[in-house]
């Protein structure tokens, strides 16, 4: 007696391994959905083989539990994504907000969330950094499905492409090598097929222009000084104006989150005493600094 588990994702393939056993006769658990039981041959009550899409499913779990053998279709890494994708998809069909939205709409979210990530990193906390890495993936699947509406490249197409310029970027991976590989080499082969690829004019070109103006200056500086630039010709006022840049924000840093603590104990003193949502009287009686 069997148990054939069914993907959920995919409630119509069967394993090939299962495809013998269906002459068997069989029976449907509670949880495969009717997309599924109308390829499959007409149940028998009592029958040796149950199908199944969920362990959790009561009878499956009895039978299993009793010593019943079990086929499932297996599992790669990845398929979440495809049920991420296809949530995407539900969303956009109902129509709502997010149908309303344009990759420049989503810009700032995208700057958000992957500061949201930087914090979780900083913080050692695993959950957290799994949760943003989420809420960062969300904002491809969005902008995958902006485009795909508009006529234009879907998540497939993105995975296929970042795909491609792994397999093209890492020729180790085409090779029959199991590893260790050298690193050395490998960031060689990476950077000769990266201006293969891109074929650019100058060294600087495909520095993110939209990135925070000490940044980019740094990146510049950073390229530039890769494809040979002596430091003495790097401008001394530029230098200058990036150590000016990270004292002030070091500074506005600093003030930043002296206003965040002011914040967050106003807050507590406010709760404590019963408050859910602060009003002005709260913030000010119970702001630091202040005398009542």
């Amino acid at each position: 007696m069997t148990v054939i588990l069914l993907d959920p994702m995919r409630p119509t393939t069967i394993p090939l391994e299962a495809v013998s056993l269906l002459g068997e006769g069989i029976e449907f658990a509670a949880s495969v959905p009717d997309e599924a039981r109308v390829l499959l041959p007409a149940p028998v009550a009592g029958a040796r083989v149950l199908i199944a899409t969920d362990l959790a499913d009561p009878e499956a779990r009895a039978r299993i539990q009793a010593g019943e053998s079990v086929v499932a279709s297996p599992r790669v890494p990845g398929e979440n994504l495809v049920e991420a994708a296809e949530v995407m998809d539900r969303l956009w069909g109902y129509g709502g907000w997010e149908v309303t939205q344009t990759h420049a709409s989503l810009a700032h979210y995208l700057v958000e969330e992957t500061y949201e990530v930087l914090d979780a990193i900083a913080s050692g906390d695993a959950d957290d950094l799994r949760e943003e890495l989420g809420d960062l993936l969300l904002q491809v699947l969005f902008h995958s499905r902006i485009s795909a509406a508009d006529g234009g490249f879907d998540v497939d197409d993105v995975a296929g492409a970042l795909v491609a310029k792994l397999v093209h970027r890492s020729p180790h991976l085409s090779a029959d090598v199991v590893g260790p590989i050298d690193i050395a080499e490998q960031e060689r082969a990476w950077e000769v097929r990266k201006a293969a690829e891109k074929a650019r004019r100058s060294c600087i070109d495909g520095v993110a222009f939209s990135q925070p103006a000490t940044a980019r200056a740094a990146k510049v500086i950073e390229r530039a000084g890769k494809a040979g630039l002596p430091a003495e010709l790097v401008p001394e006022e530029l230098t200058t104006a990036i150590e000016r840049a990270a004292d002030a924000d070091e500074a506005v840093r600093a003030v930043t989150e002296e206003f965040v603590a002011r914040i967050r104990k106003a807050e507590a003193g406010a709760r404590a005493e019963g408050a859910t949502e602060l009003v002005v009287a709260d913030w000010v009686r119970h702001w630091p600094g202040i005398r009542s």
